[in-house]
């Protein structure tokens, strides 16, 4: 594992772009690590996009990962990567000491101008990995134009899919696109006993069918959710599949 990484995994602190030692808020938890890490693996992935890099864990697993050869490319995309009241620009300085500056391409541009400008660039990826705004309008567009650049058999993990509004669009995607789920992880993130509600509990119930049948952490609900692109958008112009 590489050392920066590793660090902020063993002490859940990381450095400032100046050496201050900072706390690592909201990070993904080691499980979702190995998730992101075992399906970049798998499919052999070579480039990716990230949306949400803040202090770069999720990042950190997925430069890790790639695949070496000299088409590696990996998008981050975050408009407050470098605001002081926010990163800091800490991210991307992990990702620095790390060594993984000449495979990174930063984009400090809001998600759907800044996907929107890798499709007009004709980018395909083979991964995406969406953990931006976390309402259900920026979620589903985050989801809507990662897909016109996830190749077909790419695999996308949308994380955070215990909060309510992310669900929804785990629940649209399951219903109405060409995606196949095919796994995920039982670590909760920050979701609130408030925000629950029964439409809510009702598509997480249907979720946990997905677990085996022996597994202890069934009444759990999923951190993350990883999606595999079975064919291009092939739908009627009309189509709609209530979720």
């Amino acid at each position: 594992m590489n050392p920066v990484l590793e660090e902020i995994i063993r002490t859940g602190n990381t450095k400032t772009v100046n050496g201050l030692v900072k706390k690592v808020i909201g990070q993904i938890s080691e499980e979702e690590g190995n998730l992101i890490q075992s399906s970049i693996e798998e499919l052999q992935a070579e480039i990716s996009v990230e949306i949400g890099l803040a202090f770069g864990t999720s990042a950190l697993y997925i430069c890790e990962a790639l695949k070496k050869t000299s088409r590696t490319k990996h998008y981050v995309i975050d408009p407050f990567q470098m605001f002081e009241d926010s990163y800091g620009g800490i991210g991307l300085n992990n990702l620095k000491k790390a060594g993984y500056e000449d495979i990174v391409e930063f984009i400090d541009k809001p998600s759907h101008s800044a996907l929107a400008s890798l499709e007009t660039q004709n980018i395909k990826v083979d991964f995406a990995f969406i953990d931006g705004w976390h309402t259900f309008d920026h979620a589903l567009v985050d989801f809507f134009l990662v897909d016109k650049i996830l190749r077909v058999d790419g695999v996308l993990i949308l994380d955070d899919t215990d909060w309510p509004a992310v669900t929804k669009v785990a629940s649209f995607i399951s219903n109405n696109r060409s995606y196949k789920f095919i796994g995920g992880t039982l670590q909760r993130s920050y979701l609130k006993k408030k925000q629950t509600n029964s439409k809510h509990n009702h598509f997480i119930n249907k979720l946990k069918n997905y677990l085996p049948n022996n597994n202890p952490e069934k009444k759990n609900l999923f951190g993350a959710m990883v999606f595999k692109k079975v064919s291009d958008d092939h739908r009627s112009w009309d189509h709609f599949a209530d979720f």
